[in-house]
């Protein structure tokens, strides 16, 4: 057996608490959270903010260490197969629910089966289509109990997959691979999520939850290490100008973001406050190929070559953010990143072009091509919008914009209910991660309906390989013949932007925007 094995590290997190004092002398943190989450099941989540308040309610095999860094979680260790196909996870024996009950492989078995059926409707079940025959059990050809996954006994998982897939304790680390109670979703059924049948095997409980005001965690008593905080408080604060008020006001110990517009003001005021760190993340326009005109590809040519992502993070959003140069983020290392087929070419000449195409797409002044921007509700968006539309109007595009509260805009998306839209994709170090959302078969997350023939069968090819140089270069090649297509607009890379007071200790910027609220000590 090939290992990879990282190791008892909950002595590291032992080592963490350490200094921060008898966990009962800590005080509550109260977090500022972009957003209203539209659910708290592991397997129905969709946006980010969902994510990150799941990863304080549950444990994965894998989880994130005080630095952002993957390390163990409720396996305290693992190994491969050889040929890359069978992953073995020994789980923690003393790991329990916060109920008491033992946390077991068979948990495990059944929360993956459940991700998988299509009964559950998880719009993100394609993220573990590494196992055997995950893809054939979510489109309903195969029935859950054929899935690669299998308890040897309570305290052993196999993992079986149908390719190689050398990330997958990455992979692991999102909720979808969260085990989930099936005691108690067995008794209640969809309403186990409800705070008075809550149950969950991470540091935190869910205490309660008021719609657009605050979820409110409390101390998992059968999780050890204790987590530093008794409670965490996540207040919904979408509006960057109101969180900045609450964190000006001492209501809040760490915002998400604020106005740009603050920034140069921050930096003199609140230096020791700021926190910016590039994330690996990609925001970019997607444009709906389900109907005309998008499915032109002049058409999303002509609307892509005309927008200058490096005037938008430079002269319009002035907050750090990088411009885009190619659809998988910069910071994704060990990839050549192939560039736009437009770059190096000037503005002048791309308008020209620009014209061209729309007018070789049936658009002319007398019948010009109009186009309803959608994005999601907040300052920043709508400047960052407003100057994508002045770019297309310098074109003779007549646009319309349409902001929507976050989880409404991206339901919208899963639906196609749009025409082009700017859309967000963090996480993963790994390219596969951000291409599969141009994959044919990614399901309700390839928002434009895009596929191509090609572009598939590079993907697919990729997935085959165990060597991960091999699995990059054909993964380039598939982003190349994507980008001759314009399914997608890239525009930059954020950077995040938080205050966080300088007494909440235990917060470590990293590229994934990770700061498990266990590692924060008040």
């Amino acid at each position: 057996m090939q290992q990879l094995i990282l190791g008892l590290a909950f002595i590291l997190l032992t080592a963490t608490y350490a200094v921060s004092g008898h966990a009962a002398d800590n005080k509550p943190l109260h977090l500022g959270l972009a957003g209203e989450p539209a659910t708290l099941d592991p397997h129905r989540y969709n946006l980010r903010i969902e994510e990150t308040v799941l990863a304080d309610l549950f444990l994965g095999l894998t989880t994130f260490s005080s630095e952002g860094k993957l390390m163990p979680g409720a396996a305290l260790k693992w190994e491969t197969s050889e040929d890359g196909l069978t992953w073995t996870f020994h789980l923690d024996p003393n790991a329990r629910w916060s109920d008491g009950q033992p946390l077991t492989a068979h948990d495990f078995v059944y929360a993956f089966r459940r991700l998988l059926d299509p009964k559950t409707a998880a719009s993100l079940a394609y993220f573990m289509y590494p196992l055997r025959n995950a893809e054939a059990i979510a489109t309903g050809k195969l029935p859950p109990d054929q899935l690669g996954v299998r308890a040897a006994n309570n305290l052993i998982l196999e993992l079986i997959l149908g390719l190689p897939y050398p990330h997958l304790p990455e992979r692991l680390l999102y909720p979808t691979a969260y085990p989930v109670p099936k005691h108690v979703i067995d008794k209640v059924g969809d309403a186990w999520v409800k705070p008075e049948h809550w149950i969950s095997n991470g540091a935190y409980t869910l205490r309660d939850w008021k719609p657009q005001q605050y979820l409110q965690l409390a101390r998992n008593l059968h999780f050890k290490p204790a987590p530093a905080a008794p409670t965490v408080s996540y207040h919904t604060t979408a509006n960057t100008q109101n969180a900045y008020n609450r964190y000006r006001a001492g209501d809040l110990d760490s915002i998400a973001g604020f106005p740009t517009g603050d920034l140069a003001a921050i930096r003199t005021e609140r230096a020791a406050e700021l926190r910016l760190a590039p994330q690996l993340s990609m925001m970019y326009l997607v444009f709906n190929t389900r109907s005309a005109p998008f499915n032109d590809m002049r058409v999303r040519e002509a609307l892509s070559i005309v927008v200058e992502p490096t005037t938008l993070t430079d002269k319009v959003m002035k907050s750090g953010d990088l411009a885009a140069a190619s659809f998988v983020p910069p910071m994704v290392s060990n990839y050549a990143h192939p560039a736009f087929p437009h770059a190096g070419q000037l503005m002048p000449h791309r308008q020209r072009r620009a014209r061209a195409l729309l007018t070789a797409a049936g658009f002319s002044s007398a019948t010009p091509l109009k186009v309803t921007l959608r994005y999601a509700a907040g300052t920043d968006a709508k400047r960052a919008n407003l100057a994508i539309a002045a770019f297309w109007q310098q074109i003779g595009v007549r646009v319309e914009l349409h902001q929507s509260e976050l989880r409404v805009h991206y339901g919208d998306l899963r639906q196609g209910n749009f025409q082009v839209a700017q859309a967000g994709w963090l996480g993963e170090s790994n390219p596969e991660h951000y291409l599969g959302l141009l994959h044919g078969r990614s399901g309700d997350t390839n928002y434009g309906a895009f596929a191509d023939k090609s572009v598939d069968t590079l993907i697919d090819a990729a997935r085959k390989q165990k060597d991960i140089p091999e699995r990059h270069r054909l993964l380039a090649q598939a982003e190349a013949a994507a980008m001759k297509s314009y399914p997608v607009m890239p525009l930059y890379s954020l950077t995040t932007r938080r205050l966080v007071r300088t007494d909440l200790r235990g917060w470590h910027d990293n590229s994934r925007d990770a700061h498990p609220a266990r590692f924060l000590v008040r």
